[in-house]
């Protein structure tokens, strides 16, 4: 990874200065360096750039970003500065703001009682009328125009593709540019970075903003030096690995958790009905008869979201009529007499005629269609 990085820093400093130095006549030492530094005083754009490394909290590099060399990367600070230039060249990013939204009738009670508010994502035009524009009036700003910028969403893309999922989801990354318009009539550039993860049951998402800022004379400049630099970021792969790691263990136990919490919200609702009970006449008797029937509906697609979750799937004994829970991913599942299991591809294998089983009986387990 780290030759591979030098590798990519190499190659842009060459096309830079193949760029810079085209034209000339390399017979004459002195006439290529006047006509270089010509090119530059009269090129609005290209200066000389470098790979600024951006670093985690722990110190490691988690990407490089090909920007002009008197740029200068910030960390994380209280004001939100991540890049600054010359000529009032500031880039300030705002806390991501996160949503979810699930579509279980029966979940969106319980999270509702807990005080956790769900929105699903809407179309950009919409999000940007709810959201983006009162965020730009609110700091003196008046809106311009939207638009998406393919190769950031293409870059922002690949980088949510490495990261750990939970859960196979549907995904939607995408990165837009808004031009606005300060109160003096100067213009700025906000950019939104737009993800979202949907399953049949549920739908997070979030976006995160940054805003660009410099003097009138060099803003075009800075808009495009900045949306080039997140086109063609290169990130190290070492930290997308120590988080993958982290985050499946993280998310391991907060599903643990988040059973438990359901398991005692529910185990309060069913106490909450026992006493209602106690005190209500017939017609009660029957709304807790049509209620039973919806919670075991419910607890129905509970434990088939859970098998979805785990990739889980139901077999039966067909001697016994026992069914059992597997892991998903084998086209024949065979049982001993200790309850022990073995799952295999093959759709010929049949383990009583394995010597290597030590001659325990097996039994066949048949998929069960819910």
């Amino acid at each position: 990874m780290k030759n591979s990085l030098l590798l990519s820093t190499a190659l842009i400093a060459f096309c830079l200065h193949s760029c810079n130095t085209s034209g000339t006549n390399n017979t004459d030492t002195s006439s290529t360096t006047s006509t270089s530094e010509e090119g530059a005083k009269s090129n609005n754009f290209w200066q000389k750039m470098i790979m600024h490394e951006i670093k985690d909290n722990r110190g490691m590099i988690s990407a490089l970003m090909p920007l002009p060399e008197s740029w200068k990367i910030h960390m994380a600070n209280s004001d939100g500065i991540s890049l600054s230039g010359p000529n009032n060249i500031v880039v300030k990013d705002f806390a991501p703001k996160n949503f979810m939204m699930n579509y279980d009738q029966n979940l969106q009670y319980v999270y509702e009682q807990s005080g956790q508010p769900m929105r699903s994502m809407p179309p950009i035009d919409q999000l940007i009328q709810e959201d983006i524009i009162p965020f730009i009036s609110n700091k003196g700003m008046e809106y311009v125009k939207h638009y998406e910028l393919p190769q950031v969403s293409k870059m922002d893309k690949w980088y949510s593709d490495q990261l750990y999922k939970a859960f196979p989801a549907q995904s939607f990354v995408k990165a837009y540019g808004i031009d606005v318009k300060k109160q003096n009539g100067d213009p700025a550039f906000l950019i939104v970075h737009l993800n979202s993860s949907r399953t049949q049951q549920m739908e997070t998402w979030y976006y995160l903003a940054s805003l660009l800022e410099a003097d009138a004379d060099v803003f075009e400049k800075a808009k495009k030096q900045f949306v080039f630099a997140l086109e063609n970021m290169r990130y190290n792969l070492e930290p997308i690995m120590a988080y993958n790691k982290e985050e499946a263990q993280r998310i391991g136990k907060s599903w643990k958790d988040f059973n438990a919490r359901m398991a005692a919200n529910q185990a309060a609702f069913e106490a909450q009905q026992i006493a209602h009970i106690n005190k209500s006449n017939a017609i009660n008797d029957a709304i807790m008869s049509n209620w039973k029937q919806s919670n075991a509906a419910s607890d129905k697609r509970q434990e088939q979201f859970v098998d979805y979750i785990y990739e889980n799937e139901k077999v039966q004994n067909t001697e016994t009529g026992q069914t059992y829970k597997v892991q998903q991913g084998s086209n024949q599942y065979w049982m001993n007499n200790n309850g022990e299991y073995i799952g295999t591809k093959s759709n010929t294998y049949n383990p009583n005629l394995d010597e290597n089983m030590n001659e325990q009986k097996w039994q066949e387990l048949k998929k069960v269609d819910e």
